[in-house]
């Protein structure tokens, strides 16, 4: 199946999602359960914008280190 949305609107949309929902500050004291609360909300808000989690890997990679880096380093 070929994607609905291409890498650049999904990563726009990731981004602009992240602006929205990222808590500002150091990291999370339970870091990996942060990353699995944004994650399932990110994907679930992907979802509802039409964007699969295939079309979220391919323009971001794997969500949980992708989430876990933006976390540090915000």
């Amino acid at each position: 199946m070929a994607p609905r949305q291409n890498a650049a609107e999904v990563e726009m949309f990731v981004q602009q999602w992240l602006a929205r929902h990222l808590p500002a500050g150091p990291a999370p004291a339970n870091l990996a359960l942060e990353v699995d609360r944004l994650a399932a909300q990110l994907t679930g808000d992907a979802r509802e914008n039409g964007i699969t989690g295939g079309e979220l890997h391919r323009a971001v990679g794997d969500i949980d280190d992708y989430l876990t880096a933006r976390c540090q380093a915000a």
